[in-house]
């Protein structure tokens, strides 16, 4: 089993790699978006939602599922080895069925008609999906294999990206950086499986795909839900409005996604151990670990929302250009996902999900996938990609409200403590030093690296002073390792 210094291991780990999840986008989108344009970009995204929705049903939950199984199962050869074929053969036949779909679609529906070789290309990612079993790697918790691969991936796709896309007729070669650069990595996580899976004691007859299908639906119905506002959103701006304006959210949401991928790597790390510590009955250390999670959320995600609001107009700049100008204020108005996804994937995927209560989270998804198609008919229409903007804010509170309304008495810990107030102070002093900082005319480089280091600094001091028990912590553990 793991330690509680494995768990910080694995988590430093997982931080490294959403760290060069936010640098990568920092170098290469801007490039991008200046090469291929809002039109481009948006196309490609156009596209990526349908293949996303193709994907979402030949993995039918799989992928959360399978970090599951694997945590319970991983100290014994026999049944990892056969729970993992299983689900292999099962996710193969599935994406046979998607490759149909794909040809199915480039038949009959026009926008794609438009290029098909690039839907084509984008959809390879359902077989690098297929192939990728990184659940399993996320099941057996090994993340450092996982950062190496990714990092070196990542590091080649960027290569390529710069030597292949020179000009806004180079989309195609932008579709092949948009799959590798992503899922490429998934071919090495497939050759590497037999290092951890044993032939000898898997006999066909042990194997049975179809009983994992089941649970998979249970889990494939909040996939489901949950998409319709992660991708409807991109569906209905393409529709209702046009590829500008789905470019506008992606650059806007993009910001969003890369911020919040810090304390979301937490989380990644947190729910196959979880899921070992129920299986093993180990309900006191699951109470401690969750409580200590959903604390580092909250002190993480606080600032880091604070600082994509004043910052989202000096990264846009140095991600897309002047012509992305109109997504800052959708890059603002997301900005307050960061916390509300945060709290979220705590109450749902890190405690309710392991514990068995998945139609609690289906539940509090679904009320929030109805109040995001809703407010995105509504406000398309009225404010484009701002529109969707405020719909995709409006659903994510919904969503986290009524999961700590409905599953209150599942929380083994405390969601209000004197503790939070510290962030809460923090925030609050960031507000007014940033807000200073944006009133002095600066070149927005400049305005980006001072508010990156003001906020880092005035939010770390406070918390120092105020002796908050996480900034202590993290203090001690660093003297720890430099005393070594």
């Amino acid at each position: 089993m793991l330690t509680v210094a494995s768990i910080k291991v694995n988590y430093i780990f997982n931080l490294v790699n959403s760290g060069t999840q936010i640098l990568f986008p920092l170098i290469t989108f801007p490039y991008a978006s200046r090469i291929i344009m809002a039109e481009g970009i948006g196309q490609v995204n156009f596209f990526n939602s349908i293949i996303f929705y193709i994907t979402l049903f030949t993995c039918l939950g799989i992928p959360m599922y399978a970090i599951r199984e694997i945590a319970k199962v991983r100290n014994d050869i026999k049944k990892t080895s056969v729970t993992t074929i299983e689900i292999l053969s099962l996710h193969a036949i599935l994406s046979i069925l998607g490759y149909v779909a794909v040809a199915i679609i480039c038949m009959t529906v026009t926008e794609v008609q438009v290029n098909i070789p690039l839907f084509l290309i984008l959809s390879a990612s359902i077989f690098f999906t297929a192939i990728g079993c990184e659940w399993f790697y996320q099941g057996i918790e090994d993340f450092k294999y996982v950062t190496i691969r990714g990092l070196v991936v990542k590091i080649v796709s960027i290569i390529l990206l710069f030597l292949l896309v020179k000009n806004q007729e180079d989309i195609l070669w932008y579709g092949v950086y948009n799959v590798l650069g992503v899922l490429g990595g998934n071919l090495f996580n497939y050759i590497r499986l037999r290092k951890f899976i044993d032939k000898e004691c898997i006999s066909i007859h042990d194997l049975h795909p179809i009983r994992h299908l089941k649970p998979a639906l249970r889990i494939f119905v909040l996939n489901v839900i949950t998409s319709i506002y992660l991708q409807l959103n991109t569906l209905l701006l393409g529709c209702l409005k046009d590829v500008t304006a789905v470019g506008y959210f992606t650059a806007a949401t993009k910001l969003m996604q890369v911020t919040r991928s810090v304390p979301s790597s937490l989380g990644t790390v947190i729910m196959p151990h979880v899921s070992y510590l129920i299986a093993e009955n180990k309900m006191d250390e699951f109470k401690t670990v969750s409580q200590k999670s959903y604390d580092f959320i909250l002190a993480i995600s606080i600032p880091l929302t604070i600082g994509l609001i004043f910052t989202s107009k000096s990264a846009i700049l140095m991600l897309s250009g002047e012509s992305f100008l109109p997504a800052v204020t959708s890059s603002q108005i997301v900005a307050f996902n960061i916390i509300s996804i945060g709290i979220s994937n705590v109450l749902g995927l890190q405690i309710l999900y392991p514990m068995g209560k998945i139609n609690l989270v289906t539940t509090c998804t679904f009320l929030g996938a109805i109040i995001n198609v809703i407010l995105n008919v509504v406000l398309i229409p009225l404010y484009g990609h701002n529109g969707s903007a405020m719909a995709f804010m409006a659903t994510e509170a919904v969503v986290t409200s009524s999961m700590y309304i409905i599953g209150r008495k599942y929380f083994p810990h405390k969601l209000f403590k004197r503790q939070h107030l510290n962030y809460l102070f923090g925030g609050f002093l960031m507000i007014i030093c940033l807000y200073g900082v944006n009133l002095i005319q600066l070149n927005y480089i400049t305005s980006f690296i001072v508010m990156v280091i003001i906020g880092v600094v005035v939010y770390s001091m406070t918390l120092i002073i105020m002796k908050d028990p996480i900034t202590i912590l993290i203090l001690n553990a660093l003297k720890l390792k430099l005393g070594h």
